[in-house]
């Protein structure tokens, strides 16, 4: 992660729907510019959209960037707040940005759940949800503590190496034996 927790929230926001070779790509730009709030808004709209423009949706993340650091002056005095619903209430932070930054910078034991992970533990029969929130709040409700830590790099890792969207290389995993979809071919 980041060295800050105002980078981290920002790095994970641009991560949004972008591999994490155009994230770097994207931050370190950014973070050659920026480390405050006030610093990325007396950023011009058009600097800061070309700087994270190796991000996908980079001209909404911009204005989300913009007034989320808004928000951080106005109501957190420029700090970063330290908990979950005012994570949450920033503008561009979802449920999945809020799950990261909760375990990485304030090391709360949580999953957070992205496309990988959601795909990942419906295909094993793990959960059978349709919404990544409710796939967050099942995984986190039945995941033994002590697994919490690490369970979101191994589960991405496995969807992204093995369990992937549109072919998955089940000739290749180690968990076919539990798998739902393995065991029943439904896609």
């Amino acid at each position: 992660m980041s060295s800050t927790p105002f980078k981290a929230l920002v790095s994970v926001t641009i991560s949004t729907m972008t591999t994490e070779k155009r994230t770097i790509d994207a931050c370190t730009a950014l973070y050659e510019l920026v480390s405050t709030p006030k610093q990325l808004l007396e950023l011009e709209d058009e600097e800061l959209a070309l700087l994270i423009k190796p991000a996908a949706h980079y001209n909404r993340k911009t204005k989300n960037l913009k007034k989320m650091c808004q928000q951080l002056i106005e109501k957190h005095n420029g700090e970063f707040p330290d908990t979950r619903d005012e994570i949450l209430g920033l503008t561009g932070v979802g449920r999945k940005c809020t799950d990261i930054m909760m375990h990485f910078t304030f090391s709360e034991p949580t999953i957070a759940v992205d496309t990988h992970v959601h795909r990942v533990v419906n295909r094993l029969g793990i959960v059978h949800t349709t919404l990544r929130e409710d796939t967050a709040d099942s995984i986190n409700e039945i995941t033994p503590l002590q697994f919490k830590h690490h369970a979101h790099e191994w589960i991405i890792q496995h969807g992204m190496k093995i369990c992937i969207a549109r072919k998955p290389k089940c000739s290749e995993c180690s968990l076919t034996d539990l798998c739902d979809y393995y065991r029943t071919g439904v896609k």
